[in-house]
């Protein structure tokens, strides 16, 4: 029998992303995350470091261990530990990241809630610090005990992986919006840098998320963060008792976007918005 217009119209809502049918982890892992590319940046430096590959990755500020997860899946002897304080998160990714893989792959995969601060000084291979989640530290003294952690923690051949962001839309008030999609299903990203004090440097940022049917997850995500800059997180990480930390920029395409490449660079253009990953070594 055929479908009515009523029927078909009431199936066409069915398939598109609603603030209410949809997760706003899900969302976030495919707007914001690529954690492929993460994995293939931290193999690759490791390598050029120590001509072996790195097998064990403890990802800090993990959330829903999308990274992890994507990390022990890629490799059969890779290992990851990864630690968050928010528990609904990390319980979530627990669902969705970790209970998919097999059984073999859950035996080399654990994410804890628990202090970053307080995590075991095991020799690790990689540790990261992803999507500016250090910036949580607001004053230098915390952010730098963090630094000391994480470099005790490394094992003699060992890399420390954070990215950070800049340019003069860094320090200005902007909202952004992006086209994402989900299974297929389209739906908007937005970045709203909706508060930023130029004297203590802090910033009050969200995400939202928007739908075709009208309606939005006003504030899905909040970040209350202290923005460090470039030469002052070097400087901090070689305090922390770093012995070489290397800057790798990213590239732009012919619009004068971020094209996702990464290059060891030693100066660059401050343009209006630019992201590069820090490694820091032993």
């Amino acid at each position: 029998m055929p479908k009515t217009k009523k029927t078909r119209g009431a199936k066409k809502k069915q398939d598109m992303l609603t603030a209410k049918n949809t997760n706003r982890h899900a969302l976030y892992q495919s707007a914001v995350q690529e954690p492929e590319a993460d994995t293939r940046f931290m193999e690759e430096v490791f390598v050029a470091n120590y001509d072996r590959r790195p097998i064990l990755l403890r990802e800090d500020f993990c959330g829903t261990g999308f990274l992890s997860a994507t990390w022990v899946k890629e490799k059969s002897d890779r290992r990851a530990i990864g630690y968050d304080l928010d528990e609904p998160t990390v319980e979530w990714g627990m669902t969705h990241n970790v209970a998919p893989l097999t059984e073999e792959e859950q035996s080399r995969i654990q994410l804890k809630v628990a202090d970053v601060l307080e995590a075991p000084l095991d020799p690790i291979d990689v540790v990261c610090a992803m999507n500016f989640s250090w910036w949580i530290f607001k004053k230098k003294e915390q952010l730098l005990n963090y630094f000391r952690s994480v470099r005790k923690s490394l094992a003699d051949e060992g890399v420390f992986v954070l990215d950070i962001y800049g340019g003069s839309e860094a320090y200005i008030e902007v909202e952004e919006e992006h086209d994402k999609e989900l299974d297929g299903k389209d739906f908007l990203y937005v970045w709203d840098q909706d508060k930023v004090c130029g004297i203590s440097d802090e910033l009050l940022c969200h995400i939202h998320f928007k739908f075709k049917d009208g309606s939005a997850m006003k504030k899905a995500f909040t970040y209350d963060w202290r923005r460090y800059g470039m030469r002052e997180t070097q400087d901090l990480l070689l305090d922390a008792g770093f012995g070489k930390v290397d800057v790798y920029w990213e590239g732009t395409d012919k619009d004068g976007d971020g094209n996702g490449e990464f290059t060891k660079e030693t100066h660059a253009e401050n343009t209006e918005a630019w992201i590069a990953y820090l490694v820091a070594t032993p």
